[in-house]
């Protein structure tokens, strides 16, 4: 009995062990799982999240069409048109290597490379983006697992190198990189809009937002002030230049004087922005805004046109040339010739170092300095254009013994093209700095305007009769006996001004040799300018001479663009054109203005613009020699102050037109 109770206890005692071990085990196996979710909730949670998250859903960018570049008469220099980039999706590739073999031809590919991407832990990877596929191609790849096919928009330039320095391009994701496509980036590319969708077994996306209510703006449209007709005459005229004198490069900039407008703005080396991959990087500069150089003789007639302005020279005025040599401190400076007495307007025409050295010793360091930073050189101009050169000019404070005297003809000082050209258009027009500027208006979507730019007077830099005079004078450059003969134009007057200045030797120290910039500047008209052209070439060989090789140039321009733009020889049997002005059709000679209003007005008053034309605005403000902001085209329809009431001293007459 004792031992059957003993026996009992014992099966009791193991029962309870069993039990225990079993709830142990479970104890553990529940404590495991609970050990295991806690670690992938809340340790691994949101990193497990993320990656749901991403094998789920999928986010869809999608970016607006870029907008359009039109010139000044709306025809196209860059649109947006849709093209086809190619994708895979490696993990559904069974046969990378026959795959990669049947897209090589298609895509211009080595299948090697392709392989590589096909075999890469990827989920997404780009073959090729902004491709043009046949119809037939385009079947074979939508017909290969794991390919794709997605539509997206690629910039075109449909007249390829035309004003490509200008236009600029964009990179593969449309942002603008260079030119007017990165300067007014933001404006062009327009907006962009984010979808989320849900990605199914097969991995296509499911998106069940409403795209149609949700689709981002178009970019805007931007209209340049060039004109894509004068641009051709521009880059054919220099090129021809260029590869004549198998020369490094060149400019050639065409302004409307009187407004600032850029006409054309033509570069050699230039590039195809549809091939740009193509072109060495230094061939899509813009040189005549970013690039500065030594401007040598055309400099002078800013000096001259400093001197006549302050009272200390006349046209008959006259300086002695010392024969061709002449000692300053440790320097002797020379002329081309050996020239003894000469007058104010010989020494332009004659282009004399010497006599421009004296007359900068007339004049006076701290003049002469104030009427170049009065000219904008030593300062950007403001033009609405990337990387533009600042140049340089020193404080006078700092010239040494002989600044004053090379400054005078043109060496120890650097401009840019578009600095020269607005300086010079400042004589052509009477007296006023304008401000460049290559866009006229932006636009959006539905065609109205969002910014517009008007003719700007910076400010007044000489007198009208300054201009005058020294008009005058640069005419007998391109008359006979002048440097620049070879820019003259059989029914036109031209003034203007030729220039040969060696280039900076920057590793040795002074001037390279046999590197020069040759150079010629003027307008056209003289006396009644519609044209300021500026032609560089750099490092021509063989002939150098500013007037040799740019003034042929300078002629080609002008004469192609004048006859263009209709304008002939005064008294001339020159066709008649109609002009549309309020719905009604009028006869009117092509270049005839309006007189100037010669009612009695007080000197200080401000005269009553009410009807009239912008240029005719700009002509009455450039008389009375006060400052107008233009705003709107049209016809003057307000003003402040009003009229009668006294010339602001500071701050221009605003005047609006519509």
């Amino acid at each position: 009995m004792k031992q059957r109770k003993k026996s009992k206890s014992k099966s009791k005692s193991y029962l309870e062990l069993r039990v225990y071990i079993v709830m142990g085990f479970f104890l553990f196996f529940f404590a495991a799982i609970f050990a295991r979710a806690v670690h992938l909730q809340i340790i691994k949670g949101p990193e497990l999240k993320k990656m749901a998250t991403k094998q789920h859903r999928k986010t869809l960018n999608l970016q607006s069409k870029r907008g359009d570049i039109f010139d000044r008469n709306l025809k196209e220099l860059a649109v947006s048109v849709e093209v086809d980039s190619i994708f895979a999706q490696p993990n559904k590739i069974e046969s990378p290597r026959t795959v990669s073999k049947v897209l090589s031809p298609i895509l211009g590919v080595s299948s090697i490379e392709l392989e590589r991407k096909l075999r890469g832990e990827a989920g997404f990877v780009w073959l090729k983006r902004q491709v043009d596929l046949k119809d037939e191609q385009r079947q074979i790849v939508k017909e290969l697992d794991g390919i794709g096919i997605m539509k997206e928009s690629r910039r075109y330039y449909p007249n390829r190198q035309l004003a490509s320095n200008i236009i600029g391009f964009t990179g593969l994701d449309a942002n603008g990189l260079e030119g007017i496509e990165r300067y007014y980036d933001s404006m062009l590319k327009g907006s962009s809009a984010r979808f989320m969708g849900e990605k199914d077994a097969m991995g296509r996306t499911l998106v069940y937002q409403d795209l149609d209510k949700a689709v981002p703006l178009e970019g805007m449209e931007v209209e340049l002030t060039i004109d894509k007709t004068i641009q051709y005459v521009a880059e054919k005229a220099l090129k021809k230049a260029v590869d004549k004198y198998n020369a490094v490069g060149g400019t050639a900039i065409v302004m409307d004087p009187a407004t600032g407008e850029i006409l054309a703005m033509a570069n050699q080396p230039s590039f195809d922005p549809n091939e740009v991959g193509r072109f060495d990087v230094g061939h899509w500069k813009n040189r005549a805004v970013t690039d500065v150089y030594e401007p040598g003789s055309t400099f002078k007639l800013f000096l001259i046109a400093a001197a006549l302005d302050e009272g200390l020279v006349k046209p008959s005025s006259r300086f002695f040339c010392e024969n061709g040599n002449y000692r300053v401190a440790d320097r002797v400076f020379h002329d081309h010739e050996k020239y003894g007495w000469l007058d104010v307007p010989h020494i332009i025409k004659y282009s004399s170092n010497i006599c421009s050295a004296k007359i900068g010793e007339k004049l006076g360091k701290v003049q002469l300095y104030r009427y170049m930073k009065a000219f904008g050189f030593g300062s950007k101009t403001g033009i609405d254009l990337p990387g533009e050169g600042t140049g340089s000019l020193r404080h006078y404070n700092k010239w040494s013994g002989v600044t004053l005297h090379t400054v005078s003809f043109g060496q120890g000082v650097s401009v840019s093209g578009v600095q020269l050209i607005t300086a010079v258009s400042a004589i052509a027009n009477g007296g006023f700095m304008m401000k460049p500027y290559v866009v006229r208006s932006v636009k959006d979507p539905s065609g109205h305007v969002v910014t517009e730019s008007h003719p700007v007077i910076a400010r007044r830099v000489i007198s009208e009769e300054t201009a005058r005079t020294l008009s005058e004078m640069l005419v007998g450059v391109t008359e006979e006996g002048g440097t620049g003969t070879k820019a003259a134009i059989a029914d036109f007057e031209v003034a203007g001004k030729t220039g040969t200045a060696q280039k900076p030797d920057f590793k040795n120290g002074g001037y390279a040799r046999g590197a020069y910039v040759a150079s010629f500047v003027g307008f056209v008209p003289a006396k009644d300018p519609k044209l300021a052209i500026l032609v560089t070439v750099d490092e021509p060989k063989g002939e150098y001479y500013g007037g040799s090789v740019s003034g042929p140039v300078f002629k080609e321009i002008a004469e192609e663009s004048l006859a263009y733009l209709g304008v002939f020889k005064a008294n001339s049997t020159a066709p008649k054109m109609e002009m549309e002005e309020d719905g009604a059709a009028i006869e009117a000679a092509v270049d005839e203005e309006q007189p100037l209003d010669n009612g009695e007005v007080r000197p200080m008053a401000v005269p009553d613009f009410h009807g009239k034309s912008v240029r005719m605005v700009l002509r009455i403000a450039k008389e009375r020699a006060f400052d107008v902001e233009i705003k709107g085209s049209g016809r003057a329809v307000a003003q402040a102050p009003f009229p009668g009431a006294s010339i602001p001293e500071k701050g221009p007459v605003v005047v609006e037109f519509q």
